[in-house]
């Protein structure tokens, strides 16, 4: 084992090597910005005016990282004057997000090594210096990094309440229990881990209801100051998480959950899911590493294993069960499988095959890492190819609902937005609407294969839509293809030989689409 100066260097070179993966062309997409989640927060953070004007009028995630981007901003802007503060909110929501996630490294690294052991330590921060989920959701300025690091600290400080339960810890779980929930209402279930050390190891009942209520009343204080108008405006709060609820439920049909019908629970997620975000091979050793450490339990009674295990399957479960499974979903899911992964290799692995794993772990990274963010944006890059082959006077049909149309409208004046997701919810209506066009029409262009998958792979569901997309691609419709973007061999590993059919779609539809143009016979 590495002496301490030795293991210091090491995890100064992780930390320098996980920030190059995650600070790297942070301004990817500009000046387009094309995630959806990241212009919600943008604009919400723009309707900011302290003191006068501070209710966000966006509940889908919290306030807390909508206040602080807010107000980075403002003291940004005393020394350096942003032209677009727009722009400015979503470089401030991805640096924050960078930033926790390369905290990560030595978090993990300094939890691993208090819980276990300096190897298994060393192990997930490896793990997680590597990893895509990470390394991906940095370059997002969205609120998922903060979810993930929050969730890792309250973990372990839940855990520092059976050897320690002053009223320092207690404070401090409920001021982390506040900002988690102050970031996403749906980390609420997380409580249940404090519950249960407290249920566990505090004698006194008297003693045990105290020091619950203390946690309670610490997070309620601060998810108040961090999110007052989840109270001021109660109505508009309650509004958006029940239309949030009925969506990933799947009991109100939107455009964007197409692709959920027939998935399968538990098996979704490890096949579709988890082999991108932390790699198939990882994906695979954990399944053995999650039923060791449970044997391990029941052999040992080790409650800090036991907790790992339960704080693991209380992100895990609830998410896996809705309706939609996005990818960002499991992303809170990674520290705990690191660390479990780790506490894996360090009884069964020996180092040849670690080092094999680690190697083909740097393999999947480094492609994914030139794939989607040394290259051009593919959006981009298209765009600049329909300037040189396409007369910008021709006229075009694409797809309504994504923001990667939008670079092509600087070369390409007749564009219209069509809506192929009601082809099946009125057809007779769309499908004249969309005959008239494709007679009159000379280019297609899909900015994404967003509809296109759903389409394809849910036949019974969408068959006009099948039949639309089937046709064009086939040549049947009476168009050609004339470009598709290009998948060299960094493409092919980071998705499976496949981009558009072997993950979830949000594990590339935000960052590296595939472009589909097709051209009228």
């Amino acid at each position: 084992m590495m002496r301490n100066h030795k293991v210091k260097i090491f995890l100064f070179l992780l930390i320098l090597l996980g920030g190059i993966f995650r600070f790297y062309n942070l301004n990817w997409g500009h000046p387009f910005y094309f995630h959806p989640d990241e212009r919600n927060i943008a604009a919400s953070v723009l309707q900011l005016n302290f003191p006068n004007q501070m209710n966000p009028h966006f509940f889908a995630y919290g306030s807390f990282p909508i206040y602080l981007i807010y107000f980075t901003g403002i003291i940004l802007n005393l020394f350096f004057k942003s032209q677009d503060l727009f722009i400015q909110a979503i470089l401030i929501s991805r640096f924050y997000s960078a930033i926790l996630s390369l905290l990560l490294i030595p978090s993990i690294y300094f939890i691993g090594k208090k819980l276990f052991d300096k190897k298994i330590a060393i192990y997930a921060a490896i793990l997680s210096t590597l990893s895509i989920g990470f390394i991906q959701f940095s370059h997002f300025g969205t609120f998922e990094m903060w979810l993930t690091f929050l969730g890792l600290w309250f973990f372990y400080f839940s855990l520092k309440l059976i050897k320690d339960s002053n009223s320092k810890n207690t404070i401090t779980i409920g001021i982390i229990f506040g900002l988690l929930i102050a970031t996403k209402v749906s980390s609420l279930p997380l409580l249940i881990i404090p519950i249960m050390v407290i249920y566990l190891h505090v004698i006194s009942k008297k003693n045990a209801i105290f020091k619950l209520s203390s946690i309670l009343y610490v997070s309620l204080i601060v998810f108040t100051i961090t999110s007052p108008y989840v109270l001021f405006d109660y109505s508009s709060f309650i509004s958006s998480l029940k239309y949030e609820y009925s969506v990933v439920a799947g009991t109100l049909p939107v455009f964007y959950t197409g692709e959920f019908f027939n998935s399968i629970p538990i098996i979704f997620q490890f096949t579709k899911i988890y082999p991108f975000l932390i790699n198939p091979i990882l994906t695979i050793i954990f399944i053995p590493s999650f039923f060791y450490l449970n044997f391990k339990v029941i052999k040992t009674k080790n409650l800090q294993s036991l907790l790992l295990i339960v704080f693991y399957l209380i992100l895990f479960l609830p998410q896996a069960f809705l309706f939609a499974k996005w990818t960002r979903y499991m992303l809170p899911t990674l520290p705990f499988m690191y660390l479990m992964l780790a506490i894996f290799f360090d009884k069964f692995i020996n180092k040849k095959i670690l080092n094999a794993i680690i190697l083909i772990s740097i393999v999947f990274t480094l492609a994914y890492f030139i794939t989607a963010f040394v290259k051009q944006d593919t959006r981009i890059d298209a765009s600049l190819r329909v300037k040189e082959n396409i007369p910008p006077n021709s006229k075009v049909l694409s797809e309504v609902y994504d923001m990667g149309i939008v670079p092509f409208n600087r070369y390409l004046l007749n564009i219209s937005l069509f809506n192929f997701y009601d082809l099946d919810q009125i057809p007779q209506i769309k499908s004249l609407e969309l005959k008239e066009f494709l007679k009159k029409g000379e280019y297609i262009i899909l900015p994404s294969p967003r509809i296109l998958k759903t389409r394809l792979t849910n036949k019974n569901k969408f068959p006009n839509g099948y039949k639309f997309y089937s046709e064009l691609i086939s040549g049947r419709l009476g168009y050609e293809k004339v470009y598709e973007t290009s998948c060299d061999i960094f493409c092919k590993i980071s998705y499976l030989g496949d981009p558009i059919f072997s993950f979830e779609q949000t594990a590339n539809v935000f960052d590296r689409p595939t472009i589909f143009i097709f051209k009228k016979i």
